[in-house]
């Protein structure tokens, strides 16, 4: 049977403000959703005061008291919600989950569904071997926690819901790895048409420089105003999400990171506003995205000629412009992916 549509859909956890997001798209669809957060701060701590619906505590809390009240709500979730949707995060911590939290709602017949946004469920070792350009030094006991980690929220959440680079990792300890794309909210980014009038201004926002290619990415801009090449470059730090929108719709280009492997929300809200974006995605991993994605392939060792072409090039900039709108009305939509994602609590909901 479906979900109780009398009782909404549980979207607990932060990741970038996309659980809000798909709520919020859940409900104009009719389909009552709320997200719930575990404190009033982002997950980061970096006050990019993202929004959700409701925070179990504050943060300034003592932790047995924090304890007290995720584990309250952890109790009402049965008689208040139909599904719980784990973004990253869980109301109790490590094998707390499985002893308690994960039984307690299998129990009470509450489908469960979980979604990883990168560092929660990546295993160096697997992507080291797939990445030469992976930021991440070897760490076996890291590994080793992560694979912990998985085995025990498995134990009673079956099933998982994450992009094409996670699915490798959580795929051998769910019952199933659905496909779910980074929902975003289309009427938060106005498109502008791109001005080629004038030279092109990039933005990089690194807030981690080490991820993002930071060093390789300012080198790159070095040696290409040496060459005389016209161009702004911007880098900010830390913005609250009001002004990162400004500061993008204000770059004709934004280049994002080039160690990952895969894109994040970032890279979707940037091809949102209508600006090519330049990011990394793995050669393994490109046709697992669809055919028609207009992400800009960078990397470490290519990062400069990319960028030149895109410098010299005001037509490409043009067209990559309308084509990352495109895309992300087409794939990325918060109301295209809450309809795929009711499909996908139906199918588990019995």
């Amino acid at each position: 049977m479906p979900p109780d549509n009398r009782k909404p859909i549980l979207q607990y956890g932060s990741l970038a403000a996309w659980p809000y997001w798909l709520a919020e798209a859940l409900n104009v669809l009719g389909h009552p959703s709320i997200n719930v957060i575990p404190e009033e701060t982002d997950v980061h701590d970096l006050d990019r005061r993202l929004p959700f619906h409701e925070a179990i505590c504050i943060a300034a809390a003592p932790r047995a008291v924090k304890f007290a009240l995720r584990a309250a709500f952890l109790a009402r979730i049965p008689s208040r919600f139909s599904l719980v949707h784990y973004h990253g995060s869980h109301l109790l911590r490590g094998s707390l989950h499985h002893m308690l939290e994960g039984r307690y709602l299998a129990a009470c017949r509450v489908p469960m569904l979980i979604s990883f946004g990168g560092g929660d469920a990546r295993i160096v070792e697997l992507a080291r071997a797939r990445n030469p350009y992976f930021y991440r030094e070897p760490d076996p006991a890291r590994d080793d926690g992560i694979r912990a980690y998985l085995k025990s929220v498995s134990r009673y959440v079956r099933f998982a819901a994450t992009d094409c680079e996670m699915a490798e990792y959580v795929a051998p300890y769910f019952e199933k790895v659905f496909v779910f794309r980074q929902p975003v909210d289309l009427k938060r980014f106005d498109f502008k048409p791109p001005n080629t009038s004038r030279p092109p201004v990039f933005l990089h926002v690194p807030t981690e420089p080490k991820v993002k290619g930071t060093e390789e990415i300012e080198a790159a801009f070095e040696q290409l105003r040496a060459e005389g090449h016209q161009f702004e470059f911007r880098k900010l730090r830390q913005l609250k999400q009001s002004e990162f929108y400004r500061e993008l719709s204000a770059c004709d280009v934004y280049v994002d990171e080039l160690r990952c492997g895969s894109h994040g929300v970032t890279a979707v809200e940037a091809m949102a506003a209508g600006k090519p974006t330049i990011t990394y995605i793995r050669s393994d991993l490109v046709e697992k995205y669809p055919a028609e994605m207009p992400l800009v392939n960078a990397n470490p060792d290519t990062i400069t000629s990319v960028l030149r072409g895109l410098i010299e090039n005001p037509q490409r900039r043009a067209s990559l412009a309308y084509k990352s709108r495109q895309y992300v009305e087409k794939y990325h939509d918060s109301l295209v992916v809450a309809r795929d994602m009711m499909d996908i609590y139906r199918q588990i909901g019995s």
